[in-house]
Parts: structure tokens; sequence; C-alpha cells
């Protein structure tokens, strides 16, 4: 048997697989099979842009708790990290690249490999379209839905996604109400969360005015998250509040082996993040005279076609609490306040 015919063909195949535009596609299949190994088994790619600029942020300490508020232009996100390491996530933003990317860099950042919970406080598109990439992406144990969450339009449709994603993700679904509330899992550390409103029964304007309100607490600090509702439904919880000298809000839960009251102290808050972005219909005089916080923040995109956050609400805030801080995305971008076991706390642009 002659074997130059099958040398004369190894050679041939050797120069064939060495010119350089079959070497070029050869790298370029490798390449295209070991994205989609790593996109389907390792990490979603398009996620990848948001890896590109990465906040400065350090590792959290003991005892720490962050809240972080997410620059995602005119729409909101609020990142938090509870002092037991588990984290939670406030509305998703607008849905935008850009939106999109700051949201899930800031989560990078802080460390959040997981949600333990989400929170959708009503369904407009700037809170909720961005939420479903989000949720995919680092998944959650937990989603706090919208008690009244009739949509239509973009919104219809931002909500729908929302409701897919959570399916998929497996989420043990919770509503947003009056009362609900969670606690954290150890006494040591003690936090809790509870939701003001709004309140099953009740007739609500619009989808606005049914925005989850969030009081959460921590080492002698207090946050009010108060979404995208309006000045009556903050004047109705002032109402509240002073008729029964604080005690409407307040319940007694089991935990740790015994019972705790659970407390929400208007009267007393520290911090506030401005409804409806710092519009003119929410953050009222009433609300402000009554919590006198340490200070408020803004999440507005620079530049929007609202005027958020406008004068008048700023000017109200100035005249009510003259010595509150005032924080705002469209100034500072993302916001980063840390809280520390003592009671400490620090605030700054991340």
């Amino acid at each position: 048997m002659n074997p130059l015919p099958a040398r004369r063909k190894k050679h041939a195949l050797r120069r064939f697989f060495l010119r350089p535009k079959v070497l070029l596609c050869l790298a370029l299949a490798l390449f295209a099979a070991a994205f989609l190994i790593v996109d389907q088994c390792v990490f979603p790619m398009r996620y990848a842009a948001a890896l590109m600029r990465l906040p400065a942020i350090p590792a959290r300490e003991e005892g720490q708790m962050r809240v972080l508020f997410a620059d995602v232009g005119q729409g909101d996100c609020t990142v938090i990290q509870f002092p037991d390491g588990t984290a939670m996530l406030i509305d998703g933003g607008d849905g935008s690249l850009s939106a999109r990317s700051e949201a899930i860099a800031c989560c990078f950042a802080l460390g959040v490999e997981r949600f333990d919970s989400v929170l959708l406080t009503h369904p407009d598109s700037d809170h909720a379209a961005g939420l479903a990439e989000l949720i995919a992406c680092f998944g959650a144990d937990t989603v706090w839905l919208p008690l009244f969450a009739e949509a239509e339009g973009e919104d219809g449709a931002a909500y729908a996604a929302v409701l897919s994603a959570v399916e998929e993700s497996g989420a043990e679904t919770r509503f947003a109400q009056t009362y609900a509330h969670f606690l954290s899992s150890e006494e040591e550390y003690f936090y809790y969360g509870m939701f003001l409103s709004p309140s099953e029964g009740e007739s609500y304007a619009d989808t606005n005015d049914a925005s989850a309100v969030l009081w959460l607490e921590y080492a002698g600090k207090s946050f009010l998250f108060t979404g995208d509702a309006s000045g009556r439904v903050e004047d109705a919880l002032v109402r509240a509040y002073e008729q029964t000298d604080g005690a409407v809000f307040e319940l007694d839960v089991p935990a740790y082996g015994g019972t705790r009251t659970l407390a929400p102290a208007l009267s007393e808050l520290t911090f506030l993040k401005a409804g409806h972005h710092g519009s003119n219909a929410s953050t009222g005089e009433a609300l402000l005279s009554l919590c006198s916080p340490d200070a408020v923040f803004f999440s507005a995109g620079r530049g929007n076609l609202y005027g958020h956050p406008s004068d008048s609400c700023i000017a109200r805030v100035r005249e009510a609490v003259p010595d509150a801080a005032l924080y705002r995305t469209d100034e500072l971008g993302s916001i980063l306040l840390t809280l520390s076991a003592d009671g400490s706390c620090t605030v700054q642009a991340v």
C-alpha cells in the first residue's frame, strides 16, 4: 500500500486549517461556544456592561445597614442591605439601558448575590419596567406586590413582565398593605419593616395613591419610603397618627421566643425619601411638620421634563425643616447611606 496519498491528505488538511481565515473562523466558533456556555450556565452576558463601571463601595462591616438610592434617571430604585446580610430591592427603574446598568452595577458593588425580598411600590413603568431584569439577574425569595395594580399601556406591560419574572424565579408573593411586616431573623441586630399604606377596603384616586408606604427602623433610626403617594395619602397617615397618639400603627408580633411591639413613630422620623420624585403634589407640609426628618432623599433624572424635584417641594422642606440635609440623585448620582449599630451614619455619593 502506497502511503503517499494519505500523507498528502494529512498535509493538505494541515495547510487548510492553518490558513488565517480558517483559524479566525475556528477562533470565532470557540468564542461563540464559550459565550453561550457562560451566558447559560455562569452569568447572563447581557448584564456584562454593568460590570464595566462598578461604584467604589467598601465591604459592609458587621452590624451595618446600607441604603443605596440608585441613579436610575427619572425613576426609582433603592437597594437595602440589612445588618444580618439580607438584601432588599425597592422598585427597579424604567428599564432603560443606562438605568438597568446602574442598578445592576450598584448591586454588584454592594456584594448582593440574591435578593431576599423585592418590593414593587406600584406598577408605574418608571418604577416597574426595570424590575423584571433585576429579578432575572439576581433572583428573589419573596416579592411584595402592589395591593392595587390596575395598569394599562406601558405600565400594564411593565407590570406583566414583573409578574412573569416573579413566576419564573419561584419567589413567594405577598401583598404590600397596612400592618404587613417583616423583621430580622435574629435579635442581636434587630430591625423591622412595616407597611403603613395602602389598606384593603379603602379607595384610592389612582395607583400612585395606592403606592406601598414602607417604614424601616434600625439602631434608633428610621426610614420612610412613600413611593408616588400624593399629599392626600400623607395627610391621611398624619391624621390617623395624631388622632391616636401614634397607637394606630402599633402591632404586637411573635418574635424571638416571645412578643415584640412594632411601633412606627412618624413624629421621630430620621430619613425621608421624598414622594413622587419631589413633585408638587407630594412631600406635603403636614407630613414634613410631623416627621421633621434629619435628611430628605430625592430620586430624579437630570434635566427631566417634569421639573422634579419641584421648587415648591424644595421650598416646603426648607420651610418645615430648615436644618434637614437634602440629597438628590440628579445632582449627586447614586447615593449611599450607611447606618452603624450604634446609630451613627454617613452619606456619600458613589
